[in-house]
């Protein structure tokens, strides 16, 4: 059979992967047309379509892919704020910070290259741009062939400079994390300011288009808590200046306790589908267990290969083959993600956008504020 449009056809693979398989806490409201703009924008289709198959189907059947497809790099592990929603105010004393060397980096990305790696994504727990090699950082994955790099920001230590060193750089794209609008912001996420966030990624998308450039693709994200009263006000503002607006669901971390209804036969394909390496070398269980509690291997001493094969990860593969999730008490068991999850349909202008939210996992953002008490420190 004669296929007119191939690319039409492999946007369409994607868009059914993605339709059947999207992971409902994180809420897109853009239109269809903005969605397929976004794929395409992205480039490389085909890869794209490898890709998704790989991360949605081959966890399906619990099968074991050569190489991880994408890999989480945690070039920081400093942020400079102190969100309330965030894990990192109750992570233990004794959990070493910093940001990745940049020989560890090279390694890194030089073994992911040479395996035909898909995406890195260059965050985790910190803030990016507290890395002085971030730049840098990007450039050297893009020069080795990773297709689609990139990494979330809460975008306060973001300049004009370091904006157009990455839109040079060649950056595919970038999440801010912008919760709620004005006063909202402002009490979540100090000391970074509404008009200031704003103006900053206005720049970022004016410069990228001066240039006749697509990439960096940008993308906004809000917790559901913090626009419930006033998302389609959030969703107008943002449409007009990022590419893709998310919504996230509210999420209780870890190590806030686990009160929340869970679902008893819920299966977690995240050993299937990538690993996460942190700043100094050191492989977590998963992008959830944040505080380290299990520990896959060290690429340090090891090659990504190596722990992706390991002993560690196999026995884990295994426990969620055997329907024993839960029994690890201190990780799976404290996860968010097999929460409850509902429906709530909302509406953006003539449109009905349904979004996933987990039940349980409200967070009452009207207490927040991460603002210090004192007058003077707000004035610094």
């Amino acid at each position: 059979m004669l296929i007119l449009n191939p690319r039409g056809a492999i946007v369409g693979i994607i868009k059914k992967i993605l339709s059947s398989n999207r992971e409902m806490d994180y809420n897109m409201v853009n239109d269809k047309n903005k969605e397929i703009s976004f794929l395409l924008k992205r480039g490389a289709i085909f890869h794209q379509a490898v890709d998704r198959a790989k991360w949605y189907l081959a966890p399906k059947f619990f099968h074991v892919v050569d190489f991880p497809t994408h890999l989480e790099v945690e070039t920081s592990f400093a942020c400079q704020m102190r969100c309330p929603m965030c894990t990192r105010r109750k992570m233990p004393k004794d959990l070493t910070y910093g940001t990745m060397d940049f020989e560890l980096y090279k390694k890194i990305i030089d073994e992911a290259a040479s395996r035909g790696v898909y995406s890195v994504k260059l965050s985790w727990r910190g803030e990016p741009l507290l890395n002085p090699n971030i730049v840098k950082m990007v450039k050297y994955a893009k020069d080795k062939g990773i297709k689609d790099v990139a990494f979330l920001s809460n975008g306060e230590r973001l300049n004009e400079k370091i904006a157009m060193q990455l839109v040079d750089a060649g950056l595919d794209w970038i999440s801010f994390s912008v919760d709620g609008m004005g006063e909202t912001y402002d009490r979540i996420r100090w000391p970074s300011t509404w008009e200031t966030i704003v103006k900053k990624i206005r720049f970022l998308k004016e410069y990228r288009d001066s240039k006749g450039l697509k990439k960096p693709l940008i993308r906004v994200q809000s917790i559901w808590g913090a626009v419930k009263d006033n998302y389609e006000e959030y969703f107008s503002f943002w449409d007009k200046i990022a590419d893709k607006v998310y919504i996230i669901a509210d999420q209780k971390r870890m190590n806030e306790g686990v009160n929340f209804e869970r679902d008893p036969n819920y299966v977690c394909y995240e050993p299937w589908r990538r690993l996460c390496i942190g700043w100094n070398g050191i492989v977590p269980q998963c992008i959830s267990d944040y505080e380290e509690y299990v520990i896959l291997g060290d690429v340090r001493k090891q090659s990504i290969y190596e722990v992706w094969h390991g002993k560690e990860i196999n026995k884990l593969r295994e426990t969620i083959k055997n329907k024993r999730i839960f029994s690890n008490k201190m990780t799976c068991n404290l996860c968010h993600d097999p929460g409850i999850m509902y429906t709530k349909s909302i509406k953006v202008g003539k449109r009905t956008v349904k979004i996933g939210l987990y039940r349980g996992q409200e967070l009452d953002v009207a207490t927040m504020d991460s603002r210090p008490k004192s007058p003077d420190k707000l004035k610094e």
